[in-house]
Parts: structure tokens; C-alpha cells; sequence
């Protein structure tokens, strides 16, 4: 398993952040330093420099080449949910447990049976109670043990 080299920062994947603003707020509250990206290839580009804390990943974000064909090859789930993919790959650079947590507005069959496959946390964005119970956990695992 990977280590976790910057057990104080979060990485946070919204293309639209100024809806989760109370998320940063919460973080900053919790002493951690959030990196926000807003694109695949973005997040891709920041969960390559080192292990982060955690990530935060909304599904529905943008995707450029080269990394929407790689989604494409994995299957149309992957190609209709960028953070998917970002997600899988974040799983296979050594992010692990509670260290990868995907969102959405709406629940799609499809992305659970992944995400429970990749071992992934999948959260709707509309329950806000399930979201702060979720990131009440994360932000209690500590990935460097």
C-alpha cells in the first residue's frame, strides 16, 4: 500500500465549488488544507503528486483528451461520470479505505455496483445529513497508519 505523504490536505473535485463553499468551511474548521480542481485531467494531475488525506469527488465534472478516451475504454459508466474514473484511478495509485469519497445529485445503479467494486464511498449531494456523517468518518480515519 501506498503512504500517505500529506495526511493534511484534501482534495476536492467540483466543477462548480461555490455550491460546496460549507465543505471548505467544514475542512478549514478541521485544520486541513483542501486543493479544489474542477476538471478529471486536473484532479488526475494533483492525486499523481503525492497521497492526499482524502478525496473528494463529484462524478459529474469535465474530461479532456487523452483521459476521455482511457474513460471511454473502461466502459460508458466511466465516459457518462468523469469523477468515476478519477476515482478508479486514485484507487490504483494507493489511495485506500475512507481515503475516496464520490458524489452525485442523482443515484445511478451503475455507479454503485463500481464504486463498491473499486471500494469507494458514493454519496448523494441532495443529504446533507449523509454527507456530513460521511465526512465526519473520513475526516476520523487516519490514512497513515
Amino acid at each position: 500500500m501506498a503512504k500517505t505523504t500529506n495526511s493534511n490536505t484534501v482534495v476536492i473535485l467540483d466543477d462548480e465549488i461555490g455550491h460546496i463553499v460549507w465543505m471548505l468551511d467544514y475542512f478549514e474548521n478541521k485544520g486541513l488544507d483542501y486543493l479544489p480542481c474542477s476538471s478529471a485531467n486536473e484532479a488526475i494531475d494533483i492525486l499523481q503528486e503525492e497521497i492526499y488525506r482524502f478525496a473528494i469527488i463529484d462524478l459529474n465534472v469535465p474530461i479532456s483528451p487523452p483521459l476521455d478516451e482511457a474513460a471511454r475504454q473502461l466502459g460508458e459508466v466511466y465516459l457518462r461520470y468523469p469523477g468515476l474514473y478519477v476515482a478508479r484511478r486514485a484507487r490504483n495509485m494507493g489511495y485506500r479505505d475512507r481515503q475516496i469519497v464520490i458524489y452525485s445529485v442523482h443515484r445511478d445503479e451503475s455507479v454503485t455496483k463500481i464504486a463498491n467494486q473499486i471500494g469507494c464511498t458514493y454519496i448523494l449531494k441532495g443529504r446533507p445529513k449523509e454527507i456530513k456523517n460521511e465526512l465526519e468518518l473520513v475526516v476520523s480515519y487516519d490514512p497513515t497508519d
